[in-house]
């Protein structure tokens, strides 16, 4: 079988012939450049910055950012989001809010993060609703059935899973097959193809579907996340 994976940090060219995709997520404005140097058929990239590293942005960050959008129509808009467990959360939340105005400007999909702050995203999210949201990948999505019918009801949102880094048990089977995806969420490619591998495995299992089918279908989500772009 051929994979997909929806989510890593790997600055080097995929040169794996069994990933036929992936999803290469910045963290700071540094990761932005090196993007760019290997974005092609098979890798696909998004500029943003990770709640993590907001204190290593410096002023007209938002500037870069639009104009390497408005240069580069295949581009998402990721990693960011919200992370309880880290400091400076009203920080973290104004530089969400940006980005998001900046991924809606461009109409382009958004790459989330969120660690005990769904209650946040949601709010801020409402407060778009007079703007269409670009589609919406949440990373090791681990927000519980509630938060997924919610985001569900109202965005086109994609859940992205990675066997042991997320409460696959718990939330995968309430999933729609059409919105699952996985990732590896690694920085080199040493161990990626073993972890999609392993991930679809036990979200087959979960779901009581063959895994040819169910790779099948995530193939396709991640070609509809990666056309819109």
């Amino acid at each position: 079988m051929k994979y997909t994976d929806a989510h890593c940090h790997i600055l080097v060219q995929n040169t794996n012939n069994e990933i036929i995709g992936i999803i290469c997520n910045a963290s700071t404005e540094n990761d932005w450049k090196k993007l760019s140097f290997i974005t092609n058929d098979r890798t696909h990239i998004c500029i943003g910055i990770h709640p993590w590293y907001i204190h290593t942005a410096t002023s007209g960050w938002d500037n870069r950012m639009r104009e390497i959008l408005e240069s580069n129509s295949h581009i998402m808009v990721g990693e960011i989001g919200l992370d309880k467990h880290h400091p400076n959360i009203e920080t973290q939340i104004k530089f969400l809010e940006k980005q998001i105005e900046i991924a809606i400007e461009f109409n382009r999909p958004i790459h989330l993060h969120c660690i005990g702050a769904w209650d946040k995203i949601l709010h801020i999210l409402k407060g778009h609703n007079k703007s269409p949201l670009p589609p919406i990948i949440a990373h090791a999505f681990d927000g519980g059935h509630d938060i997924m019918t919610r985001l569900i009801t109202k965005y086109d949102v994609y859940f992205s899973y990675k066997t042991k880094k997320t409460c696959i048990n718990n939330i995968i089977n309430g999933t729609p097959i059409e919105r699952i995806l996985v990732e590896s969420d690694c920085n080199t490619p040493t161990e990626q193809l073993k972890i999609l591998q392993d991930t679809t495995h036990e979200i087959a299992k979960l779901c009581n579907i063959s895994e040819p089918k169910l790779n099948t279908q995530i193939n396709k989500n991640f070609q509809r996340i990666i056309n819109y772009a």
